[in-house]
């Protein structure tokens, strides 16, 4: 049975929707500790 194009663009934007969220606090977080290493608010991380 196919699915009716409405529920699949509806489906689409929800996913879009979730990943993109998800992309933008990913960049975020990883802007947050670039700056905080970049100003020396915290170390390089130790690999041991």
């Amino acid at each position: 049975m196919a699915m009716p194009w409405g529920l699949a663009v509806y489906i689409m934007n929800m996913v879009w929707m979730i990943l993109d969220g998800w992309i933008a606090s990913c960049v975020t977080v990883a802007d947050e500790i670039a700056r905080a290493l970049r100003t020396g608010e915290i170390g390089p991380f130790p690999v041991a």
